[in-house]
């Protein structure tokens, strides 16, 4: 499992390097594959060329891509998304015009996924309202949701695990909750001038290890 790429291409080649992945294995991406890194263009056809070479992927719709995909019929949304780094994107595709990206693009962050349920595992980008009578139609939290704790029901959960990115936590704090009942993954790409963030965080979910990965 792999959260918040945000354009850091060469980060996420070098996490799927690092464990080794397989045509059988499974890979689920939670969501803002693209914005605020320089090469959302070229994680998107990353992700097309695992697709092509049929490796088993899961896209998770994020609020980034969300914002994407706003703009396209909204001039308000789409100046939000520059201001969230959606310039950066534009950027990889050379292009100030967001028509000028191709279609096969729009139509690959089109079908991801809001949330994915897996054995005892439930993915979304953000979080879960798990206090409502369905969880799954509250996009708003799932894509958005900046506490996911504050809309835990552990009776609903039951024997399953949320987890989740879109929240920028240390490397100290993630290890720490990788035996709780919510686990968020992202450490913050983008932030590597803070202590503890800027790594791109793989979860092996069947040791529930994550591996950081860095440029060095």
């Amino acid at each position: 499992v792999i959260s918040d790429i945000h354009g850091q291409n060469v980060l996420f080649r070098k996490a799927l390097k690092k464990v080794k992945l397989k045509k059988d294995d499974l890979l689920i991406l939670l969501g803002d594959f693209i914005d605020r890194g320089d090469n959302s263009k070229g994680v998107l056809d990353t992700i097309f060329i695992l697709q092509e070479h049929d490796f088993n992927i899961e896209l998770i719709l994020g609020n980034h891509e969300k914002m994407l995909l706003d703009s396209l019929h909204d001039e308000n949304e789409f100046t939000n998304w520059m201001i969230n780094g959606g310039d950066k994107t534009l950027m990889s595709f050379l292009t100030s015009s967001i028509e000028k990206i191709p279609k096969k693009y729009i139509d690959l962050i089109s079908k991801a996924k809001t949330y994915l349920e897996k054995d005892k595992y439930i993915f979304v980008h953000a979080g879960l309202n798990m206090n409502i009578e369905n969880p799954f139609e509250d996009v708003q939290t799932i894509l958005w949701e900046r506490n996911p704790r504050k809309v835990l029901n552990e009776n609903w959960l039951g024997n399953r695990t949320l987890i989740h990115g879109h929240t920028p936590q240390k490397k100290s704090i993630i290890i720490n909750q990788l035996k709780e009942k919510v686990v968020g993954i992202d450490n913050g790409t983008y932030l590597k001038r803070e202590e503890g963030y800027g790594s791109l965080g793989i979860l092996e979910l069947e040791t529930m290890e994550i591996f950081f990965i860095d440029e060095n």
